[in-house]
């Protein structure tokens, strides 16, 4: 499967962008637009499962433990 990536422009603070480079120094990412990209994957991630749990009437109490849960395993990782 190809995925096709558009280049797309964002303004982001300075210390936004100080952080990123630290993770990238540390080897955590390859670059910051990998950072980035894995950074609006999650966000899309917990949206959408907020967004689902809100349409199937979950307690949000529920929806607040999975998403921890969710970011405790990419933490783990």
């Amino acid at each position: 499967m190809v995925i096709k990536i558009k280049l797309i422009s964002v303004n982001l603070p300075e210390a936004y962008i100080k952080v990123l480079e630290i993770l990238v120094a540390e080897g955590k990412f390859p670059n910051r637009s990998e950072a980035i990209r894995v950074g609006i994957r999650d966000l899309i991630k917990t949206e959408y499962l907020i967004e689902e749990s809100v349409n199937k009437n979950l307690n949000p109490i529920a929806i607040e433990s999975q998403i921890e849960s969710e970011i405790q395993e990419k933490l783990i990782v």
